[in-house]
């Protein structure tokens, strides 16, 4: 038993990982329905909402409001692990390593490189200060 566990230790990250995704998800969830309930609760009395509470609402929306240039250090960091990944796996392909290690290396480093791709064009589209 103590060996198995050894050899699947590791599977605790993903699941944990997973685990916190879906909090975060409910949270959300959970924010916009009450978000809804309030919005309802002036349509039901047939009154616009105070612009303050709609201010107030906007300000939690789930829009993504970070600026260009955290986009672009977001996808530095991205193209940076990406990349020692990538050198991991050919380093452990040049060196004859366990086929498992080097599968494992070169899928991360495709990831990380999707993550940092999808960020420089989340920099490239986001709208400039003066646009918002």
């Amino acid at each position: 038993m103590a060996d198995l566990f050894r050899e699947f230790f590791w599977i605790i990250f993903p699941i944990f990982g997973m685990g916190m995704g879906a909090f975060a998800i409910w949270n959300e969830f959970s924010r916009q329905k009450k978000a809804l309930e309030v919005l309802k609760v002036y349509a039901e009395k047939g009154t616009e909402p105070p612009p303050s509470v709609l201010e107030v609402l906007n300000r939690a929306s789930t829009r993504d409001r970070r600026p260009r240039g955290s986009r672009w250090a977001t996808a530095a960091f991205f193209g940076i692990l990406s990349a020692g990944f990538a050198g991991m796996a050919i380093w452990n392909a040049a060196d004859r390593g366990p086929f498992a290690f080097v599968t494992g290396w070169t899928i991360a480093a495709i990831a990380l490189g999707a993550v940092c791709a999808s960020n420089v064009v989340a920099a490239l589209t986001a709208p400039r200060q003066n646009d918002q």
